[in-house]
């Protein structure tokens, strides 16, 4: 069983009720010392029937006959922990003092595991208590992160908590950081404070990032909380992040986690501080688009880079197998991203194939898009081919039957 307090385990609190053992309510609500018997003769023995009570199962009555006894407890409880915040203490009292009214016949110096009478915070957490406190769950804050409805607990009190609640929280899940991040759990709890926490916070938590980041890229938790990271953390630790990735820009691209990781460096790093891993992506920027994962890097890419240099360096190498990159069920999505002037491009060096295009699954949709985003030129191009006439009938007769090629023939009509 976990510990019930920050400062007092399972043991303690056994010893504690051993030394209130030895006293009784009676029924005039008098606290009176209790000489051991085997009879059962307390007032308060139908309460107790199921050992798994809980106090507000009591009457209006037995609660103000059983308030000296909580008096008692808060006493006791505050004088051997007196760091113990006051509400674990109006938690645990009246449990105490329900505990105190049960005769010794009835086993009360049992520990609290065996009278199951005291529900740790994880255990209220899982049963649906909502009068659960964040204040409680302090010294449960690990087990509250690995399981399912804890971490959601967390990071649903996190978001309105206080600084001081915030900082003692984090304080106890800090040394089990890299075990958090990677946990299906606590990663949540993780991105929380990453999105949520102090400054201070945000920036231990990046520090024990730098150096697991090439690990935790291609880790199915850890690569959400190095996005997460990228979004928030300072600009001098997210370039250190990025350069973590030099010498795996490629392999992390062509992972279904790693990816992700890629094309969050391109959208939070400014591209002047990320050059490697430019010049990686450029260069293999054909493979890279026909892969169902590392296409959306490629894609992210031609989103985000703004510098000309660049840019013409991945045209020219899209532009080199652009038909077949146009026919891939990946690739033709790279090749119908880009700024018009590249879109001109790609359909200028697709001339004389438009018919054979169109009725094609993937690369109907590239042709389709120059259709409809290219400049009058390209349109213009475009339709010219669609009115040809070629072996024995128009290439738009053959558009118009075709599952595909139809498409096509409906968006040069909008378009014209």
């Amino acid at each position: 069983m976990s510990n019930l307090t920050s400062t007092m385990d399972v043991d303690e609190l056994s010893n504690l009720l051993s030394n209130l053992s030895n006293f009784e309510l009676s029924k005039d609500g008098e606290l009176v010392e209790e000489e051991a018997s085997d009879q059962i003769d307390s007032p308060y023995d139908s309460i107790f029937s199921n050992a798994a009570f809980s106090p507000p199962m009591l009457s209006y009555e037995e609660r103000g006959n059983l308030q000296q006894l909580t008096n008692y407890a808060v006493e006791s409880l505050k004088s051997r922990n007196p760091r113990m915040d006051d509400c674990i203490v109006d938690v645990i009292a009246p449990q105490l003092a329900c505990l105190l009214a049960m005769p010794l016949s009835s086993g009360r110096c049992k520990t609290l595991v065996q009278l199951g009478s005291i529900r740790s915070p994880l255990e209220r957490c899982k049963s649906g208590d909502i009068s659960l406190e964040l204040c409680e769950v302090i010294g449960h804050a690990e087990e509250f992160s690995f399981d399912q409805q804890g971490s959601q607990y967390l990071q649903e009190k996190l978001e309105t908590a206080t600084d001081e609640e915030k900082d003692t929280i984090f304080e106890e899940i800090i040394p089990i950081a890299m075990n958090l991040i990677i946990d299906v759990f606590g990663n949540f709890v993780i991105q929380k404070y990453l999105d949520y926490g102090s400054l201070a916070q945000i920036r231990e938590l990046a520090n024990i990032l730098l150096g697991n980041v090439v690990k935790l890229a291609f880790h199915k938790h850890g690569c959400h909380v190095l996005q997460t990271a990228l979004e928030v953390v300072d600009m001098d630790k997210r370039v250190s992040m990025a350069q973590e990735l030099d010498g795996y820009v490629i392999r992390c691209s062509y992972d279904q986690h790693g990816s992700h990781v890629i094309s969050k460096v391109i959208e939070c790093v400014p591209e002047e501080l990320i050059g490697f891993l430019i010049s990686s992506l450029s260069n293999e920027i054909t493979s890279l688009s026909a892969h169902p994962f590392a296409c959306h890097v490629i894609q992210t890419l031609l989103e985000c880079c703004d510098e000309e240099s660049d840019r013409l360096v991945m045209l020219s190498n899209i532009l080199q197998d652009v038909y077949t990159l146009s026919h891939d069920q990946y690739g033709n999505y790279v090749v119908q991203n880009g700024k018009p002037q590249e879109r001109s491009a790609v359909i200028r060096t697709l001339a004389g194939k438009i018919l054979e295009m169109s009725k094609h699954k993937f690369a109907s949709n590239v042709i389709e898009k120059g259709l409809r985003f290219g400049g009058p030129q390209e349109q213009h191009l475009r339709v010219d081919e669609i009115l040809t006439f070629t072996s024995g009938c128009f290439a738009l007769q053959m558009m118009v039957n075709d599952q595909y090629g139809n498409y096509l023939v409906q968006t040069a009509l909008e378009v014209y």
